[in-house]
């Protein structure tokens, strides 16, 4: 199995444990089941809603948007809620316990704005807080993803009286698993004994310092949704605002922090990323708003290369600045860029940040060819390894880099996307795992990640920001031979050419014969052979859990597949994307050896001074014939046109260039091959 298939089924399925107590009535209830398949939280959560189930009942259907999750390994779970938009609905919320499986780190990576749905799940009540769990009784169950990236619903805002702990607030359940929000200004008026972690806030104008009696008290649970905790604030310190996902626990009825972002108390704010976004400008995120007059002020910001910052801008969300630089960097694994902010103030506060606070980035938006070209210190290593350099250590992850791409290729439930750089001819395309969003076929997309070295596949992992910058050109896919993209080799010279070249990039197989089709049948892959007629070298076309096409191929079936060539566990395979990227031409097709049956392309001698260039055409095509160096650049042009079908051949001296490595690529129509040539000019 591909790991591309590996993450499609952790994706997508939660295998869960059996039930040990008893189950009442399946869901839906009702005379003949008239009660619809599907439930919302508003059936469960308030008990004069039709078709409420009962507790015990398994459920179908439940789900929402995702607003909090517990990653704290004794109570793994998130909260949904159904409302988007708009004004607050009451009876929207709900927590989903899933026992031992934490849903937040790989393969699921599910997180805040994902819209999810439980396929099965089983109502109970625990310390009074109704809970859908993932114990069904027959000892599985499906949560989806439905989508990602979605906005999160509107809070509910109330006062301190609105939101009491007390067990008899009246206005409570209703909003049991919703987000609410409380304004200040609120005071620390408890935080001792069972609440040394948690704290209690009253209303610091109703209830000021000097009140005599009771006070409405609204409890912050800062342990269950925050990893690592928060912990609680010193006693009389004023807190802005409190916000979070409301729950009932025993007697208490609380307000549970997500993160620091929660609780506006007098605090400065803190740098959370820092990233190009082009050559020039970098973006700056906060984690609270801050001031305009302070976000762009350009002597709060200073670079580690001296590079001169020409302006910010704070963007409309309050939280990130755009920072114009200055600072004669050019891009490699070795450049990298530095920013410290200090200065900026908080909104809600009307505090400044204490000192300053550091971000390292890879500077300006690099290009993919760079991030896939192999890193030296890797090709002389024993045993020799194909690696980028803006890798981390081993399987670590790097520091992060922006890049932009043309999505190629979307698995969407593997959440696994390739992206390609466009006019590249090898070392193009790279994976993106996890994007904030789904990414969409033949959009350009501004990326913002880490690498890391996944199975040995380079592989954009860690999404902290990405931008659609529309509908472009697809990349034409690249011909070459099952020889060349079968072949792992380890190049240390780099003198061959070979699958490295082309990983993550569109390449097309002509008149490949099915092979090994032991497995030819629906939800398995198989193996193609050739070139014709010798059929000899052979590679695996991915199952289609992994490729999203339906074609079943027979064992004798010759065809052209197109596809990204991904490296799975030690080999080179190729991923269709769909139907459309199978070409059939029958079974046991030959094809006649007196005229060319598809496109052939040679470079001879190599290394040479002056190398031939010879090529088929099985018909009349324009035909572009051109030489590039490492880094894309075009130093020489042997041909533009239109040929006739037949045999053609042109010779390069290594003129526009001086010795080294290039590649002369050979267009012919929307196809695109390439050789590597070494010029000893």
């Amino acid at each position: 199995m591909s790991k591309t298939a590996t993450k499609i089924l952790g994706a997508l399925l939660l295998t869960c444990l059996a039930a040990t107590s008893a189950f009442a009535t399946i869901y839906p209830p009702g005379p003949g089941g008239a009660c619809p398949d599907s439930v919302t939280p508003y059936q469960v959560q308030n008990i004069a809603a039709p078709c409420h189930p009962a507790t015990g009942d398994t459920l179908k259907g439940i789900g929402g948007i995702i607003t909090g999750m517990d990653t704290k390994s004794t109570t793994y779970g998130f909260y949904v809620q159904w409302s988007a938009t708009g004004t607050p609905n009451p009876w929207t919320g709900q927590q989903i316990y899933t026992q031992g499986v934490n849903t937040n780190i790989t393969p699921f990576n599910f997180q805040r704005g994902d819209s999810v749905v439980v396929e099965f799940g089983y109502l109970q009540y625990y310390s009074n807080g109704t809970e859908v769990t993932t114990y069904t009784p027959a000892a599985n169950c499906l949560i989806r993803k439905v989508s990602s990236g979605n906005p999160l619903p509107p809070f509910k805002v109330g006062t301190a009286n609105y939101f009491s702990r007390m067990a008899s607030n009246a206005n409570a359940p209703q909003w049991e698993g919703c987000l609410v929000r409380v304004p200040g200004p609120l005071r620390v008026a408890r935080n001792v004994g069972l609440y040394s972690t948690q704290f209690l806030l009253v209303d610091n104008v109703a209830c000021p310092p000097t009140a005599v009696g009771p006070c409405d008290t609204v409890y912050v649970e800062t342990t269950t949704l925050c990893n690592p905790s928060l912990g609680a604030l010193p006693l009389g310190k004023i807190v802005q605002s409190v916000q979070g996902v409301w729950e009932v626990f025993g007697s208490d009825w609380e307000i549970k922090l997500r993160d620091a972002s929660d609780l506006e108390a007098a605090l400065p704010p803190a740098l959370v990323d820092a990233y190009p976004v082009a050559d020039d400008t970098i973006r700056v995120t906060f984690d609270r708003p801050v001031t305009q007059a302070s976000a762009e002020n350009i002597a709060n910001y200073s670079l580690s290369s001296y590079g001169t910052i020409l302006s910010a801008t704070l963007e409309s969300n309050g939280t990130a600045v755009d920072v114009a630089i200055d600072n004669g960097l050019g891009h490699g694994a070795t450049v990298k860029e530095t920013i410290t902010v200090s200065g900026v103030i908080a909104v809600a506060s009307g505090l400044p940040q204490a000192g300053g606070e550091s971000r390292t980035f890879f500077n300006g938006v690099v290009p993919i060819t760079m991030i896939q070209a192999p890193d030296p210190a890797g090709l002389i290593a024993s045993p020799c390894l194909d690696r980028s350099a803006f890798a981390g250590t081993g399987s670590a992850t790097g520091s992060r880099i922006t890049f932009r791409g043309v999505c190629t290729a979307p698995y969407t439930a593997a959440n696994i996307y390739y992206v390609q750089q466009a006019g590249a001819t090898t070392r193009g395309g790279i994976a993106c795992y996890a994007p904030l969003v789904p990414m969409i076929r033949g959009h350009q997309y501004l990326f913002v990640s880490n690498i890391q070295e996944y199975y040995e596949e380079t592989e954009a992992y860690g999404c902290g920001y990405m931008r659609d910058e529309g509908p472009v050109a697809l990349p034409a896919p690249i011909n070459q031979t099952i020889a060349v993209l079968a072949d792992t080799t380890c190049d240390s010279g780099q003198t061959i050419t070979n699958g490295r070249e082309y990983e993550g990039m569109l390449v097309k197989l002509d008149y490949v014969k099915v092979a090994n089709c032991s497995a030819c049948s629906p939800g398995y892959g198989f193996d193609v052979a050739g070139p014709n007629p010798a059929f000899t070298d052979t590679i695996h076309v991915t199952d289609k859990s992994s490729a999203m096409y339906t074609m079943t191929p027979d064992s004798m079936m010759v065809m052209d597949v197109t596809g990204v060539l991904s490296f799975s566990f030690g080999t080179f395979v190729v991923l269709p994307r769909d139907d459309n990227d199978f070409v059939t031409h029958g079974l046991n097709v030959g094809v006649p050896p007196s005229s060319p049956s598809k496109v052939t392309f040679s470079v001879t001698p190599n290394p040479a001074r002056t190398a031939l260039v010879s090529f088929a055409l099985p018909k009349q095509s324009d035909v572009d014939l051109s030489v590039y160096d490492l880094a894309g650049r075009k130093v020489a042009s042997l041909f533009n046109g239109v040929l006739p079908a037949g045999s053609h051949s042109r010779e390069w001296n290594g003129a526009g260039a001086g010795a080294g490595v290039y590649f002369v690529r050979l267009r012919v129509g929307s196809e695109i091959y390439n050789l590597r040539t070494i010029s000893l000019k």
